[in-house]
């Protein structure tokens, strides 16, 4: 049952539902079930967070604000179209190991990707969600039946970049002021020609080029594949230059110019990242923290412990605690 900083509120008939939490989860359950599956992470305590809700008829329309510092993961949306649209400049890449770009512009998250986002604590976003039948739908009923029976979403143009922004920005302003005596049959209709905006919006903000923005280089990417299928081993700075094809000053550089890490640093990120993977889906009757460290590759129980704790915000043995198996 919601405490009653967790219950949302309105005054009916107005189309925006509003939720308060200091709760991470409940914020990030409230986003996930109107637009796609993500993951927020904080070392804070507690947050002064807030959900923002309109439903329309076929798409979901949400404002989020933490209150505090989170980082968020979405997984790859697959055939979903998701677009978040900043609020305050948001740190955003697609691993989580690539030195984030801020933009303050809308976006698509990555339908092959994960997208990691450090929103602005107070600013907030909006997100919209939409299967691609809806926008396939929509538009034919603008271009008639001589458009593509298939969409491929991928790149943001700038043009569509700005126009999503406006749209999605303005109509939120529209519909949050909008006075609680508005008769139901406006705010009804008003949600129809919403949707078709949004939608509309959205459809020239794509391109029909399934390739996703990635913000590293083909030599990046290769020093974080070699990592990834390595990171169980002892390995030194040496080997993984000697993988790639570089002096261990050029390693050093590349690593610091692509993350703004040493790649020390950068090993042991991954080697968390994917601690903090087989944690959360580890059968704990099965399996010991120590088991699960040794595993990827660390050596030191205690001195792992710490800086798990300060990238997760929790020790290890919590996560496992609450794994998916729990």
């Amino acid at each position: 049952m919601l405490s009653s900083e967790e219950r949302p509120t309105a005054n009916p008939p107005s189309p925006v539902f509003t939720l308060t939490s200091i709760h991470a989860h409940v914020l990030r359950d409230e986003v996930a079930e109107r637009t796609t599956p993500h993951e927020v992470f904080t070392k804070e305590a507690s947050l002064k967070g807030k959900v923002g809700m309109i439903t329309m008829p076929s798409s979901r329309f949400v404002f989020v604000r933490y209150g505090g510092n989170v980082i968020v993961e979405a997984p790859p949306t697959g055939d979903r179209v998701v677009a978040t649209i900043p609020l305050g400049p948001m740190g955003v890449s697609n691993d989580y190991h690539v030195k984030p770009t801020d933009l303050t512009s809308g976006f698509l998250l990555s339908s092959s990707n994960v997208t990691v986002m450090h929103p602005d604590p107070w600013a907030g976003a909006l997100v919209i969600a939409s299967d691609p039948e809806n926008l396939q739908r929509q538009r034919k009923k603008v271009g008639g039946d001589s458009v593509k029976s298939t969409i491929g979403f991928g790149e943001v143009s700038q043009g569509g970049t700005r126009w999503l922004t406006h749209t999605c920005r303005s109509l939120w302003n529209f519909a949050s002021t909008m006075p609680p005596e508005t008769p139901i049959q406006v705010v009804s209709k008003f949600l129809e020609v919403m949707q078709d905006n949004l939608l509309n919006a959205l459809i020239l903000a794509t391109e029909e080029s399934p390739a996703t923005h990635s913000v590293e280089s083909s030599r990046a990417r290769m020093i974080i594949e070699w990592i990834e299928a390595h990171h169980g081993e002892a390995l030194t700075v040496a080997d993984l230059a000697a993988a790639v094809g570089l002096s261990v000053r050029q390693l050093q550089v590349s690593v610091q110019r692509h993350f703004s890490m040493s790649p020390v640093e950068l090993l042991r990120d991954i080697r968390l990242t994917k601690l903090h993977s087989l944690l959360r889906s580890a059968d704990k009757e099965q399996y010991t923290v120590a088991a699960l460290t040794y595993n990827v590759g660390f050596t030191h129980l205690s001195r792992t412990a710490q800086f798990y704790r300060a990238k997760y915000g929790e020790c290890p043995a919590q996560t496992l605690k609450r794994s998916m198996h729990g």
